[in-house]
């Protein structure tokens, strides 16, 4: 009985690219440190804020909370310094605030506040 050869199959990954910003090479995406310059690309950042909605389309605490988590990573991954959280005043507001502790200690985030004048809004420091 003959054995049938399989080809091997070649997969092609698209690997995202991400510039440096203090030299302006190129590298992949899950590359920690430019190899140019050295630099920490995660330190990275341009100084801009980010805004979010996370409680004001009719979320429930559990959907504002994984809303919340999703936009904190993915504004870590681009080259923003800090994510503004437009979570009301009532229950999200208080959860957000006590998974913002969570995160804190876990070094996650650096730091957040609610916004000086409203405290519907938190600003919270990624970089």
């Amino acid at each position: 009985m003959a054995i049938a050869y399989t080809p091997p199959i070649c997969i092609r990954v698209k690997v995202m690219q991400v510039i440096c910003l203090d030299c302006g090479m190129s590298v992949d995406d899950y590359v920690d440190y430019c190899p140019k310059c050295d630099n920490e690309l995660g330190l990275q950042h341009d100084g801009s804020t980010v805004t979010v909605d996370i409680a004001h389309q009719g979320e429930r605490v559990s959907e504002a909370l994984e809303k919340m988590q999703k936009e904190i990573d993915a504004a870590r991954k681009g080259v923003a310094e800090s994510i503004r959280l437009v979570v009301g005043s009532g229950l999200i507001r208080d959860e957000v605030l006590l998974v913002l502790r969570d995160l804190q200690f876990r070094a996650d985030i650096k730091s957040f506040e609610s916004e000086s004048g409203n405290a519907g809004a938190v600003l919270v420091r990624l970089k």
